[in-house]
């Protein structure tokens, strides 16, 4: 067994290596993907001399695939007790026992759900010598009520540096997902890059959470690729 494990441990250096785009995809977030995702990470990283960023985008990374695994074990658990998630009257009463009930055994619980279902989280590494983009992809869509609380939260993060001072302003009304979006935000702030680098998107069977750590001044974002390709097709 240990053979095989220093066997893959190479296998995937050697993927790192040589490879310029590094996929890894789970159904909850433990200990060994989060072994693996500091490991691929730390050593992209360190390949393109930017390993001043490992802890930032560990931190990030780790940050958007945890709220794309809870966002997708809420889902198994509205299905679960029979009730429609984007009924307002439901959404209400599961959500918050969702929250009352979840814990470490209740996220491996749906997580073996949420594997047996096809229900998953991608986390997608792509890198250039002028930028690294990270990407978390959960197969399942955000209902229009959490999309546009999710995008107050963006809003409201732009105007904070520090992560103690955004809980402080909003305990009351800030669940996890908040507090991790406002720390993405923050992060980025903190080494100068910009925060609307970081962006979700929402569309019919996924939502994708993405971030950009450009390395130079050549680095052009995704956004503005898209931008002029739009110009460029008009």
């Amino acid at each position: 067994m240990a053979k095989s494990f220093k066997h893959l441990d190479a296998q995937l250096s050697d993927y790192i290596l040589n490879r310029s785009r590094i996929s890894v995809q789970s159904s909850r977030m433990n200990a060994k993907l989060e072994k693996y995702v500091l490991r691929i990470l730390t050593e992209v990283l360190e390949k393109v001399g930017q390993s001043r960023y490992i802890e930032m985008l560990y931190t990030i990374t780790k940050e958007m695939a945890i709220n794309g695994v809870k966002a997708n074990q809420k889902r198994i658990f509205f299905e679960d007790l029979g009730l429609d998630i984007r009924n307002p009257n439901h959404y209400n009463q599961a959500l918050s026992q969702f929250k009352e009930n979840f814990s470490e055994k209740m996220a491996d619980e749906y997580g073996k759900r949420c594997l047996a279902r096809g229900v998953f989280v991608k986390i997608n590494v792509v890198y250039g010598e002028d930028g690294l983009v990270v990407e978390v992809i959960n197969n399942t869509p955000v209902i229009d009520a959490e999309e546009a609380r999710m995008r107050e939260k963006m809003k409201k993060a732009m105007g904070y540096n520090d992560i103690a001072e955004f809980y402080m302003d909003n305990m009351d009304n800030t669940e996890g997902a908040g507090l991790g979006i406002a720390l993405i935000m923050i992060l980025l702030k903190s080494e100068n890059i910009d925060p609307n680098l970081f962006r979700i998107q929402t569309q019919a069977a996924e939502t994708v959470a993405r971030v950009e750590i450009p390395f130079n001044d050549k680095y052009i974002s995704i956004r503005s690729k898209e931008i002029n390709q739009v110009g460029n097709h008009r």
